[in-house]
């Protein structure tokens, strides 16, 4: 499968992952959290293709989210953005065939998406655009740490996967 095709079956794949993430996801539920399917799609394909191309379906995924989740419009895009830059460091700077380097982009773009949602949302409470502000402490503890443990188990069983796709190299290479 060449790369331009995957660019064409990207879009559709967040649209359901999307769709799955706000209705069937909840019957996915661990800990009182669900998985966040999207964020690990773009982490994936940040550490495939690199962060241009991971930021882009970043945003993307992002529309999706806001769209079917009912949260304000932009806030899943810029929260997936971030993940995606932190992601990125993973793409050349480290191989991704190494078991730490997915294992740290999920980590630390769940917590970098996590902070910066969190974050929107804390400063849209202080704006009164939104109504209450969450605590911070009870917040990390019940939803972001979780999160990180769900998302980080996943990634675990999507590397497998992760590592026999071929990189933009090997693309690059057959062309």
């Amino acid at each position: 499968m060449g790369i331009g095709i995957q660019f064409y079956l990207m879009a559709p794949l967040l649209g359901v992952a999307s769709i799955l993430q706000t209705t069937t996801a909840n019957r996915l539920v661990v800990a009182g959290v669900k998985p966040d399917l999207v964020l690990l799609i773009v982490v994936i394909w940040t550490l495939i293709y690199g962060g241009s191309s991971g930021i882009i379906w970043a945003f993307v995924g992002g529309i999706w989210l806001d769209i079917f989740s009912g949260g304000p419009m932009g806030i899943s895009s810029l929260s997936l953005m971030t993940a995606a830059v932190v992601a990125s460091f993973g793409h050349r700077t480290f191989s991704r065939f190494n078991l730490l380097v997915p294992i740290l982009a999920i980590v630390l773009g769940t917590l970098s998406f996590s902070f910066t949602y969190l974050g929107v949302l804390q400063i849209l409470a202080m704006l009164d655009v939104s109504q209450g502000a969450l605590p911070f402490q009870q917040t990390f503890d019940n939803i972001v740490a979780p999160s990180v443990l769900y998302n980080t188990t996943l990634m675990l069983i999507a590397m497998p996967f992760l590592n026999r796709i071929p990189d933009n190299y090997a693309a690059e290479r057959n062309l």
